[in-house]
């Protein structure tokens, strides 16, 4: 009788989580996410061609704010830089992933080295491997 009584208990699960569960809300927030983690791809592309074609530059970690994301278990942060360029500050925002080895120099005030692409300075590329 315990598997049957158990098969009843899970149909009776099951209908209340099919009455409670609002479907078309969980499909938009899927869809939200999905929005947001194809723009930090697209953001990681730009910032990974100007590692490659960009210039060195130097970035001062102005600001720091969670995501909540994580990517492989590094945390995704939003992060304001000052990028000095020729003797030219700007400000600029990224969304980048911080490796768990490098999350000690994620502080204000930090100055990273980066690359910068040179026709866009937002698209920026940090390197938390190189000393500064």
């Amino acid at each position: 009788m315990g598997f049957f009584k158990d098969l009843s208990t899970l149909k009776h699960q099951a209908n209340e989580i099919h009455r409670t569960t609002d479907v078309k809300a969980t499909m938009a927030d899927a869809t939200q996410r999905m929005q947001a983690a194809n723009a930090m791809m697209a953001q990681q592309t730009s910032a990974a061609n100007a590692a490659v074609n960009g210039v060195d530059a130097r970035v001062t970690i102005a600001g720091i704010r969670q995501t909540g994301m994580q990517v492989n278990f590094a945390p995704v942060v939003d992060l304001d830089l000052t990028v000095v360029r020729n003797g030219i500050p700007m400000p600029v925002t990224v969304r980048e992933t911080v490796p768990q080895v490098s999350l000690a120099r994620l502080r204000m005030g930090e100055t990273l080295r980066a690359r910068v692409d040179p026709a866009n300075p937002a698209l920026v590329w940090i390197d938390w491997y190189a000393p500064v």
